[in-house]
């Protein structure tokens, strides 16, 4: 194995040096090579763009929370206060209105649909990606970086997250803007640390207080620099920008609505941190879930990681600590969930290009006469080896399980549509071995293995995107035909209240919400029972199975997944009960 060197010209990776004193993209005149770097990564952004709109049928958003935060942008278009955005009426302040105000700023731009709804977090999730570059190329070879870049589309759980309505891959953006103008600001560029601040405060109007996680995971990094960032009056004076950008819209938020304002947002992240609220998430959930979700770069980053450790510690220490730290801090948090982990898919992304990086070039023999560095053995196997057969022991798993969904085994119907990927992935992963046993005769060997492992993922990801129900969470209420449920050619829509009885049916009740032409108020079990309600009404599932409709004069008009649409009969409605 080679040993771990700096970036100095594009697609290189001497053995040898130190780190150059600076890196910054606009230095393009003392550095010829970050033009191209430039190029190269908006190139891979550019390529990564089917990865976020090829579909397999019409998307339709999902309940929580897709809809819920789609809904509040729309009605921010129908004259709410911007400060306070509302759900049917209702103003929300459990989370800020960063992600609230992007969506309805999309909808008022390419009108209100699905595309336009997750518009804002597939323009996130795409930056990203050269800005995971841009960090990784201050510390890394020049190639690790680009293969950084090139890994993190291929990761699912990043994919699946950055076509959704969430907060998550937007926060992620956010952070990674942050530590680009903090790695800048600390190698003597100190108008960079404008850029933390400004980061820093749409992190707060983004998901208040989780931006402190990354900024806690960063604190070895703190350390190290503080000589550059902690007498740096621009540094300062960017946190003090961060600060009053959030204040821009808490203070105002608060003159209208008061203290609870404040009171919900810090509540919020209070009861999230006093108890779980997905009882699925044990304390292992995260050491299956991010190497399942995203195998097998983030199998590879985590060797990554010790590579970096045993290697070049001091030098790369924000590559490896920041994504450790940050892992820990989820794992002590009591609340865990899968949009949790994307914050650390970027950083895993790059250290599984620091892995491929060194497992190229390929050597002549399988050991090197020369020393690999201290303790070395003759006998060491090459690290494009290891990953060779291990990843051919995989290849050998998933071509038997594709030939298995095609002879119909039972238990693997869900598997149907991906039966011939999953053949043709077990091939490539084979094929690895081979490559590397023939390396003294094939041109280029190199390229050939890599671009073999890269088409494997390719591949896995096409293969899930291209699924009917990827990303079509809501098709049954996408698709209402509200002039025949209503029994009417009418293009004005009346106003249809929504029912719900607690948290059972709340997801579904968003939704329908946003599905709903013209929604107007929640009604829950209490109003469904007093008659408090409009002429139309959603009835969910779990109310009609409390309560009869008919008795309480309602008329089925139509159904859908359960939910029922009514209208209030007409002898109760000019007997003048509330509406």
């Amino acid at each position: 194995m080679r040993p771990f060197g700096q970036p100095n010209r594009l697609g290189s990776s001497p053995s040898r040096g130190s780190l150059p004193a600076t890196s910054s993209f606009v230095q393009f005149r003392r550095d010829p090579h970050l033009l191209p770097f430039w190029g190269l990564s908006l190139l891979i952004m550019g390529l990564a763009v089917p990865l976020f709109v090829l579909s397999g049928a019409d998307p339709s958003l999902a309940g929580c929370d897709e809809s819920f935060y789609a809904q509040m942008a729309r009605e921010l278009l129908w004259g709410s206060n911007w400060l306070g955005p509302t759900f049917l009426g209702e103003p929300f302040f459990e989370k800020p209105p960063l992600l609230t105000w992007s969506v309805a700023l999309s909808f008022a731009l390419y009108g209100i649909n699905e595309w336009a709804a997750r518009l804002p977090g597939i323009l996130a999730a795409l930056l990203s990606i050269p800005l995971v570059g841009w960090i990784g190329r201050a510390f890394l070879p020049t190639r690790a970086a680009l293969l950084g870049m090139a890994v993190l589309p291929l990761c699912y759980l990043w994919v699946q997250q950055g076509r959704l309505v969430g907060q998550d891959v937007p926060l992620t953006c956010l952070e990674l803007l942050g530590i680009l103008g903090l790695v800048n600001g600390s190698r003597g560029h100190p108008v960079w640390f404008w850029l933390v601040g400004v980061a820093f405060g749409l992190g707060l109007l983004m998901k208040s207080a989780m931006i402190l996680l990354p900024a806690a995971a960063l604190i070895p990094y703190w350390v190290q620099q503080r000589r550059h960032w902690l007498g740096s009056a621009p540094f300062w004076l960017g946190m003090l920008l961060g600060l009053g950008i959030f204040g821009l819209w808490l203070v105002p938020a608060m003159g209208i609505y008061g203290s609870e304002v404040l009171a919900t947002l810090v509540g919020k992240v209070w009861d999230l941190g006093q108890e779980p609220f997905h009882a699925d998430a044990t304390g292992w959930y995260y050491f299956w879930h991010i190497p399942a979700h995203g195998f097998p770069w983030t199998v590879l980053g985590v060797v990554g990681g010790i590579l970096l450790v045993r290697q070049k510690p001091a030098s790369t220490l924000l590559i490896w600590s920041f994504p450790l730290l940050l892992l820990v801090l989820l794992q002590l948090y009591p609340t865990k969930t899968p949009y949790y982990t994307v914050q650390l898919y970027p950083w895993l992304a790059l250290l599984a290009g620091v892995v491929l990086d060194q497992a190229l070039p390929f050597p002549l023999r399988t050991a090197s006469t020369g020393t690999a560095g201290r303790g070395s053995r003759r006998d060491r196997p090459h690290l494009a080896q290891v990953l060779s057969w291990g990843l051919a022991a995989v290849g050998l798993l998933l071509l038997g399980l594709g030939v298995a969904v095609r002879l119909g085994v039972d238990g693997l119907q869900l598997l149907q549509p991906h039966a011939w990927p999953l053949v043709v992935m077990g091939l490539l992963y084979l094929l690895l071995p081979g490559i590397w046993s023939w390396r003294r005769v094939l041109h280029h060997a190199g390229e050939l293995w890599l671009g073999t492992l890269l088409a494997a993922g390719i591949l896995a990801m096409v293969s899930i995107l291209l699924r009917p129900d990827f990303g079509n969470f809501s098709p049954a209420f996408a698709q209402m035909d509200w002039k025949q449920m209503l029994g009417s050619a009418d293009t004005g829509f009346p106003v249809v209240d929504i029912g719900r009885s607690g948290l059972p049916d709340v997801c579904q009740a968003q939704a329908i919400a946003f599905y709903t032409p013209n929604p107007g108020r929640w009604v829950d079990d209490q109003a469904l029972q007093q008659g408090e309600h409009g002429d139309y009404l959603w009835v969910s599932p779990v109310q009609t199975e409390q309560v009869d409709i008919e008795d309480l004069g309602l008329q089925p008009l139509a159904e859908v997944e359960g939910w029922q649409l009514v209208h209030r009969s007409l002898s109760d409605a000019a007997s003048g009960e509330p509406s």
